[in-house]
């Protein structure tokens, strides 16, 4: 099971001219039934994305697109995954929102995450990324 983050699902709600292709097939693997997780965070994430692009009206269509997929898990992030992340922040320089989502997926048994956000996650050792 992969982890799926925030870029995938905005590259596709945005039609992305480089991303949204490769973006899109990952999530026609989720939906024709594999299994996938991500977090309320990411998509929270989404809608403050979109919001902050003035797309507003895609808003409430993507969310329920991204909770439609029956074999995508949604993890609820839990206060000791707040901490957790605060950690991990600290010791791997990552923004906060990306160490929630690393103590999810941890938590989750989860080491692979569909992502192309090679900054920030794919200079982790312990995370492998995959974008295609």
């Amino acid at each position: 099971m992969r982890f799926i983050d925030t870029n995938i699902f905005i590259y596709v709600a945005t039609d992305h001219p480089l991303y949204g292709g490769t973006s899109k097939a990952i999530l026609e693997r989720v939906e024709s039934g594999e299994e996938a997780a991500t977090s309320t965070l990411v998509l929270c994430e989404v809608a403050w994305v979109l919001e902050a692009m003035g797309r507003q009206s895609d808003i409430k269509e993507t969310l329920e697109k991204i909770l439609s997929y029956p074999s995508m898990e949604i993890a609820v992030f839990e206060s000791d995954d707040l901490i957790v992340g605060s950690n991990l922040m600290a010791s791997h320089r990552v923004d906060f929102n990306d160490a929630v989502n690393l103590a999810i997926m941890e938590r989750l048994g989860i080491d692979e995450i569909y992502s192309n956000d090679e900054k920030h996650i794919g200079k982790l050792g312990f995370i492998k990324t995959v974008f295609q």
